[in-house]
Order: structure tokens, then sequence, then C-alpha cells
């Protein structure tokens, strides 16, 4: 699997190596007064979104760029503290506790709890394996052991955890997320460094770095108040996150391989955009990659797609910033179905950016398929808020 998921790695990352070489065109000769090109900025200025990947712009436009992007969402979060409580609580009379606790992760808590208040240990068996089943997991040795031992003895200590597991409180999750970009010419390089912070009336406040992200890009464009543009770029995302930052990743489905602590990802992809005066559009396509590397989650390997589409409206001095995007599931992604729509605007004054915008599903899929891999309960956040503050010279 290992071999395999090398030779997948570098057939990702081989076809983007051309699109850096290409760079910007070569300038062309000085042409008469009357057929110079217009003074002014270049296309595709300012065409920043707040989800995915946008336009390379122009050196001449932006040489360096620095900023931070914050996104926070309210998200029902089951405390890995209570639930470990719960456990202990209740170890000394029933050994498996601790294992089902890891079982609750991925069954029905609530359903549990009420067929195990009932003292049903059949229909309590018969439940959490068919949960197993419709998320696609297949429990583990220890798991399936704590599943076959409930009894009318310990069916008790079960509804206690069960409990705990299926009264979720709300929490808050950020994302803050500081970056810096260089404008070479030929390409740009720009380094982000994600961190996830936490606040939850059970559990406190927490900080967690993230997986850090370098960003290669090239590209070109043609034309001025009527221009065409393509760009072509690779993400890389180390697994330097902590754990505790992966409940981040299930409040976000966009920004899975920043705080997944497991994986090393690849990203190679592609946008092509049109303006007309004041409006640019843009598509984009995407697959992500993603490699255990640490630890132990449920799935090894990753790969998903992601096509984007998004609008910017240059109204004076404000950007109004409108994005759907979908994912596509290609190798054990069985979650990553859903879409998304982002709708912001941008105030820029001088070198000056300060955004704000709102991020919705469209549709949404149960989130207990990737809980084993998060290692928290929690839920997809209904709604996620996004700022980005940033300068550029």
């Amino acid at each position: 699997m290992r071999a395999l998921s090398l030779t997948f790695l570098m057939t990702l990352i081989l076809p983007c190596s051309s699109a850096f070489a290409e760079g910007e065109p070569e300038p062309e000769p000085a042409k008469a007064p009357e057929e110079a090109a217009p003074e002014g900025p270049r296309p595709f200025r300012d065409v920043d979104l707040f989800s995915g990947h946008s336009l390379r712009q122009s050196s001449k436009d932006r040489k360096i760029a620095a900023g931070v992007n914050l996104h926070f969402a309210p998200v029902p979060f089951v405390a890995a503290k209570a639930l470990n409580q719960a456990a202990e609580k209740v170890s000394a009379t029933y050994p498996d506790a601790t294992q089902m606790v890891s079982v609750l992760k991925v069954a029905n808590a609530t359903r549990v709890h009420d067929l195990a208040v009932a003292q049903n240990v059949d229909g309590t068996k018969a439940q959490i394996q068919a949960d197993f089943k419709a998320a696609g997991v297949t429990p583990t040795a220890d798991q399936q052991r704590a599943i076959d031992n409930i009894n009318a003895n310990n069916i008790g200590s079960l509804a206690d955890i069960a409990q705990v597991a299926a009264t979720p409180s709300d929490a808050l999750a950020f994302g803050i997320e500081p970056w810096f970009e260089y404008n070479f010419g030929t390409y740009d390089l720009t380094a982000y460094v994600p961190m996830a912070a936490f606040y939850s009336s059970k559990e406190g406040n927490s900080l967690e770095l993230g997986n850090i992200n370098l960003d290669f890009r090239a590209g070109s464009r043609k034309g001025y108040t009527a221009a065409v543009g393509w760009t072509g770029g690779l993400s890389l995302y180390l697994p330097t996150g902590t754990e505790k930052a992966n409940v981040l990743a299930l409040s976000n489905a966009l920004v899975l391989p920043k705080y997944l602590h497991e994986y090393v990802s690849v990203q190679p992809y592609g946008i092509i955009g049109g303006q007309l005066s004041f409006l640019t559009l843009m598509l984009r396509a995407e697959v992500t990659g993603m490699f255990a590397v640490r630890d132990n989650p449920l799935y090894s390997t990753v790969v998903y797609a992601n096509w984007g589409v998004s609008s910017v409206i240059r109204a004076v001095i404000l950007d109004l910033v409108a994005e759907v995007d979908g994912l596509v599931n290609l190798y054990n992604a069985p979650g990553m179905q859903d879409i998304f729509a982002t709708a912001g605007a941008r105030f820029h004054a001088g070198p000056v950016r300060f955004g704000a915008a709102a991020r919705m599903p469209i549709t949404s899929n149960p989130s207990s398929i990737y809980a084993q891999s998060f290692g928290q309960l929690g839920n997809v956040a209904k709604v996620n808020f996004l700022l980005q503050g940033f300068m550029t010279f």
C-alpha cells in the first residue's frame, strides 16, 4: 500500500512541474505609442477568494502580500475528557468501557442509549452493528469484543457512557491562518501556518498547530478590459498538526488537509477565468491526495476532488465575492460529497484589504464515518464565518 501511495503521489506532482516552468510570457518588444498597452493595473487584480485558490496576479500589481485568514463556527461537541471520565467511572465493573467510547464515536449514541436504558441487549448490539455498516466502518478486534460482551450486567454502564456521547455541548472552533506570499515574476510561493483554537465550557480553551502549507503556482493572462487567464498550482500540506486540531477539520470539510494531523497531503489544481470590466468569473478543479504517515487513522490513503465556480464584482472600493464549491469522493472519502456556498464582501483602500463572508453547506452528510480518524465526536458546522485581512505591495 505504501508503494502504491508513493506512486500515486508522484503521478500527482509530476504533471504540475511543467506549469511552473512556463511562468509568465516574456515581455513583447516595445510597441508604437498608438499600439501601447493601456496604463493601470493588469487584469485579475484583487480576485482573492474566501474558500478556494484564485487566479495568480501579476508581479507588477502584487510582489509581496501578507495577512491572516480566520474562520470560526459553532459546533456541537462531545468533550473527550467527559467521555473518558464516564468510562473510568464504570471501568471496575465494565472492563470494556474504554473500547465502548471508541464504538460510540461511530454508532448512533442517542439510539444506543435508549435501547440500553430499556435493557434491550440484543437490540443494542444490532443497532451498533447496523451503524458501523451504514458508516462503512469495520470494527477493530477490540471494538468487536466490546460489542459482543454487552450483557444484562453491564448494559446500565453502557447507558451511562452513551448518555454523555448523546448530549454534546456547544463549542466554538476557530481557524487562524497567518500567511506570506512572494511573487517571483514567473511563479508565486505562499506559506500558510494554520492554527486551531477551541472554546468549550466542558473542556476549556486550547490553541493547536495545524498542518503547515506551502503553495506554488504559475500562470498568465491576456487582455485588459476584456481578458482571459489561467493558473496551475500545487499545494503541499506537511503533517505538523496536533491531534486536537482534527476537530476543526470536522467543522469545515473544505479545510480537511490543513488540520488532519495524521496525513501529508498534495493538492494539484488548475484555474481558468475571464474578466469583463468589473466582473471576473473563475472555474477551478483540484485533486487532493492524503497519505497517512503517523498514528492510525481509519483510512491510510484518501483521495477526493474539488470543483469550484466563483465570481468577483468590483464596486469601486468594494469587492463582492460569491463561490460554490463541490466535493467528489475518488477513493476512501465517502463523506466528501457535499456542496458549499460562500458569499462575502471585501473592502480595499491602497494596500489594505479587509473581508468578511459566510459559508453554508447546500447538501450535507453524516460525520460519523470520519469519527475514528478525527478522534472526537461532533458534527459538520451548519455555518462557517470567514474573515480576512491582508496587505499587498
